[in-house]
């Protein structure tokens, strides 16, 4: 006589399977984080750093417009694209009449 295993009674086994998959996809998201979390891509930190207080040291008229590219470009580091977040730091600089530190811009460009 063959006994079949009531609904109630598979649950557990189906709730581990579920469970073990919710593990391992939250599992390959931790492990798939962007670049620069990981590494501290020279765009997100020191070129952040240089445009942050460049700003700072920058005109009346020329602080809040520099400060906003400086806030943009952290947001876009926040969200993993450093190449644009670049972009916004280095048009800070430019804004502020700051120089990039030419050692470090050759970091960048690798």
């Amino acid at each position: 006589m063959a006994y079949q295993l009531s609904s109630f009674r598979r649950f557990p086994s189906a709730f581990a399977i579920v469970a073990g998959s919710a593990l391992a996809f939250g599992g390959l998201i931790a492990s798939t984080s962007p670049a620069y979390a990981q590494s501290g891509d020279y765009r997100c930190t020191g070129l952040a750093e240089q445009a942050s207080t460049a700003a700072e040291g920058a005109n009346a008229g020329q602080k809040a417009s520099a400060k906003r590219f400086v806030s943009t470009g952290k947001k876009l580091c926040e969200a993993g694209n450093e190449r644009a977040a670049a972009k916004q730091f280095r048009a800070a600089l430019k804004i502020a009449g700051v120089a990039e530190l030419e050692g470090d811009s050759q970091v960048a460009s690798r």
